[in-house]
């Protein structure tokens, strides 16, 4: 692996917009970023929604979410602009009707899961999927299967909550992108022996990294922690002082979409010289993804103030896009 951590921020961003796609009459819809949200439940809809929306606010051509059978009508109502998908299921929700459980898993849910699911280029698993012992079960199999299938998961939340009790389910995944707070990081820790008591927040990230074979971990915070295994980044960019609920999906969400467009650039979308390593892209893409989503939570706070909600974030988020990527050309100080 190249040494990222050995360029300035400026120099990352740099880097990171050659993977945004031109936009091109001869591109068809889906190339530059189909994206999916595997989380929501009855009790939890705007996590997913706000994921999956910023996604598509910062410029992934689809963005799907599937989720539990009672929360989709509720997220549909939100936007018209995102696809939903309620093929999931509460333990509490199968209907009565059904005998076999694990039948009814394999027939009625993933069957539908998985076709969704071969079609995408990035997945995000966990927000606002609720710790139903079905619901785990089933992305324990959805996470299963996107390994098979090779395909980048950016895992958060609830998600974060299955990979603590059973840290194999991701672990050794080098596609994979864990994106903990300052809890679930401690119960990650926790989970397979990381001492954790903030001395050298970099240094607990790596050691968190390894133990879990490779995966980036996105330790987030006052400054985002990147890692992967022994290289490290630290996104420093002023954000919001307001930590309304809602933000770190928001940051998954641009990250997905900064994955997405790693995949357009490794297979040849555009030309382009071959300047970026694979193994660099999951790196860049929550360094970029990190930097766009504070700008556009402090340009949210100069608005709204102390009333600032993520919905004011994803209003800004074309606004920090420009910010970061366009308007400085190459300049934007972080």
């Amino acid at each position: 692996m190249s040494q990222l951590s050995q360029k300035s921020g400026k120099e990352l961003l740099h880097l990171t917009k050659k993977l945004i796609p031109p936009l091109l009459p001869q591109f068809h819809k889906g190339q530059a970023g189909r994206i999916v949200v595997f989380g929501g439940c009855e009790d939890y809809t705007g996590a997913p929604y706000f994921a999956a929306h910023a996604a598509a606010v910062f410029g992934a051509d689809l963005s799907h979410i599937i989720c539990e059978k009672n929360a989709a009508t509720v997220i549909k109502s939100y936007t018209p602009d995102l696809m939903v998908h309620p093929y999931l299921y509460e333990k509490d929700n199968v209907p009565n009707d059904v005998k076999d459980i694990d039948e009814f898993l394999g027939t009625k849910i993933l069957t539908k899961v998985k076709a969704l699911l071969a079609r995408i280029h990035v997945a995000i698993v966990g927000p606002g999927l609720g710790r139903d012992e079905l619901m785990l079960k089933t992305l324990e199999i959805v996470i299963n299967y996107l390994r098979e299938k090779k395909i980048p998961i950016i895992v958060d939340a609830d998600g974060l909550f299955l990979v603590s009790q059973k840290p194999d389910v991701i672990k050794g995944y080098d596609l994979a992108i864990l994106t903990p707070n300052v809890v679930e990081f401690k119960r990650l820790a926790d989970a397979v022996g990381v001492d954790v008591n903030g001395d050298d927040q970099i240094e607990e990230a790596k050691q968190l990294s390894k133990k879990l074979g490779g995966v980036t971990i996105l330790r987030k915070g006052s400054s985002d922690i990147i890692v992967k295994n022994d290289e490290a980044l630290e996104s420093t960019t002023k954000g919001s002082d307001r930590r309304a609920g809602g933000q770190g999906d928001s940051l998954t969400g641009t990250v997905a979409t900064l994955l997405a467009w790693g995949h357009a650039y490794k297979t040849g979308l555009w030309e382009h010289p071959d300047e970026i390593q694979e193994d660099q892209l999951p790196l860049l893409a929550c360094f970029g993804g990190s930097t766009v989503t504070r700008v556009a939570a402090r340009e949210a706070f100069k608005a709204k103030g102390r009333a600032m909600q993520a919905t004011d974030l994803h209003a800004n988020v074309g606004k920090a896009y420009q910010i970061v990527f366009e308007d400085s050309n190459g300049e934007f100080k972080l």
